[in-house]
């Protein structure tokens, strides 16, 4: 147990700012004229009807204001005790233990989900605003759209990720031996919208590793989604033919069925960790199938010293490398000793020392482990000493291939030392870059000059994207990021900028199409001073010379359904629209084939060419010389002032990410762990649910407004009923949530709320001290519209849980927070299906205007007794008319909140939707359920994007 201070610093704060209301309160209304001394003899002021028993200030004295300070003490003791349970209790690991065991296993697992997004969410945040500066544009509320996509695409590996560890396994199927090894593939189909792939015959034995090689969007990933059974049960495609698992038919058995027979690793890992400590991801397969705490600890230490990651146990998942977290990865997913294991481009991102432990851990596995190891790579000349046989798609089909020699040489002039007398458009020296007091960048020293290439390589932490960022912002206002040490001169006297196309260089794309992005981007153009007009249709043609010979569709697709290669050359394109004398590109080849690493080559070479001098930050040592690029080598953020030619640059690559390492050792199986009997969750016939929950809705409202309800009762029922109401609240929450948790049975469901409920949480908590300017309505009000009103309700009570416990408010109003939040969501849900375009915009903001005011009043009313005390004119009276208390309460509510809070709120949807509504409606829909898999016509014979590339295609269901 770990004490934080935060939440008792800001149970202090609010119980101070209860005290000093509850007096203001009393000093306005009837003022506080209680014996003496007098302080102030303040004039009382009667209300015109309907409020007539309402008295506008009048004499204040010492011990009438004591008398308020005292009448509010035990509220503001109340809060005070739930901020010190808050301060004591670690609710993140509550949700934790629920997940394991309980009757809401469903609930808790997305709400530790959304837990673990949030340092992805701040990440993206991060980038996105990296991006918007980069771009030259404020961020606004148009930045909430690249935001979502990210957490769109972080919600489809992570439901994979849960898919395949075994969330909501049944149990019932068991891997039959056949004697047809763990995989067989014969006459089989793979298709994915108008992608159809084919094998005729692939049955690698125990114990070896195959190697599958092809170019970009060829189907390697869609192939390895097929046999893990993600394509046809999640994607929305399908599969023909004979897939055998482990003796278990494909078609017919879901991946978590299968979780204990085969492993995945997915592209970028690091995207796909459905919790927040390195533990807890290597343990969560075992907790999923119900295995004792005890029994999990032993066999995730156990694995963790086999793979060599025991001394990252206790590490957060968010600091992790690159190469720690596919090492994490891979142990997470070999836990429960799969026969099968496939690999997903392993090798992406990873510097020389990294890829050899990986591909040392892969040989072990296979090796000592009698595993059948799957690797799809691009890079796969590296897997060459560990492969036993190689494939690759020709034709639309998977066939016997050979190993690759070497990655293919680009076609580029002979490597030359720079000439001096060239133009310098950039120097910098002895560059220095922190954050958060950690060095990124010291002693980085380089020269960029008209028309040259420059590469700085080095393995992964050596500083290289932050001395590109450094670079970038040096002549930008503000931001984290910038040099705070060493000099950066520029030659741009013709009025030049320093472009960066970043590592994430997706969240450059603000528009849902690829016109759209070069329309904006010739909208920039012309609102520069001293702009000369464009001529038609220029961006178009800038992306076209840089393109070149690849071929990319620029119309109406959506930029982030491109493919890896195009993506990147999009990106590029938009960042030299204005040809800066400077670009710089941050892993200009990841994830890129051969082909389309060429054609990054060719607009790098086009961007040269146009006289700007390219720096790029790579891995990629190949693609940097065949460049003809000058070498700079980094290692823990020192770069060298003089480039090196070519012989001496590739000795001091190779020095300086060549790290030794002990190879990992797989002598024996270990013993297969035991899972106790699992808790059923509660199951009701439709109907019955719905009237129960109906009924514990009901319930809740009656809580709301037990105020104006006490009127109808008896005296001591009545003086009851404040009580009965906070008691009332909390139970019928629990009883909603037990009856929803069975709608949270499906990885897609989970994952789409845990990301969402993260991105709500965040804007809850950022907006706290605003007012009303918060914008967590404008998520709850378009989720609820585009995925229905029980997802809404749902996501709204999330969002009030996770932010709750991200700041440490829970207390007896959260059930009342919750409930409101929910219905919200809900509501939006609730609106007519059928209205599309301009006018279900028009209608979501008609509706955000209404919800905005509703939830004021509702949480007004419930509180109010407790907010104003005895004694005033506008206090609850037990025993007093419906209407003399409805009228006290009305005024309350339109000083209070109704004219501030309340119609700001209404405010910040309404432009909110409009601003983004139908971007973020789009990104939504985007990842919904299609009938018949997801279809994406390309043009001019581009392959479609292969399914796990941005995470897209995954689909989701509430």
């Amino acid at each position: 147990m770990t004490f934080r201070p935060a939440p008792l610093r800001a149970a202090v704060v609010l119980a101070v700012v209860f005290i000093a209301v509850r007096v203001i309160y009393r000093v306005l209304f009837n003022g506080a004229g209680l014996g003496a001394p007098l302080l102030l003899d303040l004039p009382p002021l009667r209300l015109p009807a309907p409020y007539a028993h309402v008295v506008l200030l009048g004499p204040v004295s010492a011990p009438g204001v004591w008398a308020a300070v005292v009448s509010a003490l035990p509220i503001a003791a109340t809060i005070l005790t739930f901020g010190l349970l808050n301060a004591w209790v670690d609710v993140a690991r509550g949700f934790v233990h629920l997940a394991r065991r309980g009757p809401l296993q469903g609930i808790a697992r997305m709400l530790v989900v959304a837990w673990s997004a949030l340092p992805a969410l701040a990440d993206a945040v991060t980038s996105v605003r990296l991006a918007f500066r980069l771009r030259g544009e404020r961020f606004g509320p148009r930045a909430l759209v690249p935001i979502l996509e990210r957490t769109l695409e972080h919600a489809g590996r992570v439901a994979a990720a849960l898919e395949l560890r075994g969330f909501g396994s049944r149990g019932s199927s068991v891997s039959v031996d056949d004697d047809g090894g763990p995989l067989q593939v014969r006459d089989a189909k793979f298709r994915i919208g108008d992608t159809e792939l084919g094998v005729a015959d692939f049955q690698p034995r125990p114990g070896t590793v195959s190697v599958m090689t092809g170019p970009t969007g060829s189907g390697k990933s869609t192939i390895l989604r097929g046999i893990a059974g993600l394509l046809s049960h999640v994607d929305g495609g399908g599969v023909a033919g004979t897939v055998r698992v482990g003796g278990l038919d494909r078609v017919s058995t879901p991946p978590r069925e299968t979780a204990r027979v085969v492993g995945v690793v997915l592209q970028n890992p690091r995207a796909a960790f459905a919790t927040t400590r390195v533990r807890d991801e290597i343990a969560l397969a075992l907790d999923l199938r119900g295995v004792s705490a005890a029994d999990s600890k032993a066999r995730v230490q156990e694995v963790a010293d086999r793979i060599g990651v025991s001394a990252l146990l206790d590490r957060t998942i968010s600091t992790l490398s690159a190469g720690e977290a596919t090492l994490v990865a891979i142990a997470a997913v070999v836990v429960e000793q799969p026969a099968l294991l496939l690999v997903d481009e392993p090798l992406a991102d990873l510097d020389t020392t990294a890829r050899a432990r990986v591909i040392a851990v892969l040989h072990a596995l296979a090796r000592d482990a009698g595993v059948c190891v799957i690797v799809a790579e691009h890079r796969a000349e590296a897997l060459a000493p560990i492969a036993d046989s190689w494939w690759t798609i020709r034709g639309g089909a998977l066939v016997p291939g050979a190993a690759p020699a070497a990655t293919p040489a680009l076609e580029a002039p002979p490597v030359v030392l720079p000439d001096p007398a060239a133009v310098t458009v950039l120097a910098a020296e002895n560059l220095a870059v922190h954050r958060d007091g950690k060095p990124l960048a010291q002693d980085a020293s380089l020269t960029l000059r008209r028309g040259e290439v420059v590469a700085l390589v080095g393995p992964n932490g050596a500083g290289k994207s932050s001395v590109l960022v450094a670079l970038a912002l040096s002549n930008v206002k503000g931001g984290r990021g910038k040099a705070d040490g060493g000099t950066i001169n520029f030659g741009l006297g013709d009025g030049g900028r320093v472009a960066l196309v970043p590592d994430a260089s997706d969240d450059l794309f603000t528009r849902d199409t690829v016109a759209g992005e070069l329309k904006a981007a010739e909208r920039r153009l012309a609102r520069r001073k001293n702009a000369a007009p464009l001529p038609a249709g220029y961006a178009a043609q800038h992306l076209a010379r840089l393109r070149g010979n690849a071929g990319m569709p620029i119309g109406h697709e959506h930029p982030r359904d491109l493919s890896a290669g195009e993506r990147r050359i999009l990106a590029i394109a938009l960042q030299t629209m204005d040809r800066p004398q400077v670009l710089l590109i941050d892993e200009p080849t990841r994830g890129l084939d051969p082909a389309a690493r060429s054609a990054v080559a060719a607009a790098l070479r086009a961007a040269a060419g146009d006289g700007a001098a390219v720096l790029i930050a790579t891995h990629d040592h190949s693609f940097a010389h065949g460049l003809g690029a000058q070498i700079l080598p980094m290692r823990d953020g020192v770069a060298p002032a003089v480039e090196l030619a070519p012989a001496e640059s590739e000795a001091a690559v190779t020095a300086i990410t060549a790290q030794p390492f002990n190879a990992p050792r797989f002598r024996d199986r270990l013993p297969d762990v035991p899972a106790r009997k699992t808790s059923h969750r509660l199951r009701m016939p439709r109907p019955v649910e719905l009237a129960v929950l109906a009924g514990a809705n009901l319930l809740a409202l009656g809580a709301f407004c037990w105020p104006l309800l006490a009127a109808a009762l008896p005296t001591d029922a009545a003086a009851a009923l404040p009580y009965a109401a906070l008691a009332i609240a909390p139970v019928a929450a629990v009883a909603v949530v037990v009856l929803l948790d069975g709608s949270v049975r499906s990885a897609h469901t989970v994952a789409l709320l845990g990301v969402l409920a993260a991105v709500g949480s965040a804007v809850r908590v950022a907006s706290t001290g605003v007012g009303g300017v918060e914008a967590v309505f404008i998520l709850l009000v378009l989720a609820g519209r585009a995925f229905g009103a029980r997802f809404g309700l749902l996501l709204g009570a999330a969002t009030i849980a996770l932010s709750s416990a991200l700041w440490g408010g829970i207390g007896p109003w959260t059930p009342f927070q919750v409930f409101a939040c929910a219905w919200v969501g809900a509501g939006a849900g609730l609106l007519p299906k059928k209205v599309r375009g301009k006018a279900e915009l028009w209608m979501l903001c008609g509706y955000g205007v209404v919800a905005s005011y509703l939830f004021g009043l509702l949480t007004n009313l419930w509180f109010w007794p407790f907010a104003v005390g005895a004694g005033t004119g506008i206090s609850y009276v037990p025993g007093a008319p419906l209407g003399t208390n409805l009228s006290s309460f009305l005024l309350y509510s339109l000083l209070t909140s109704t004219a501030g809070w309340d119609t700001l709120r209404a405010v910040t949807t309404v432009v909110g939707i409009i601003v983004v509504g139908r971007a973020i409606l789009a990104a939504l829909r985007r990842v919904k359920p299609v009938s018949g898999g997801i279809a994406k016509k390309r043009a001019q014979g581009v392959h479609a994007p292969e399914p796990s590339t941005n995470g897209t295609p995954h689909q989701f269901t509430s």
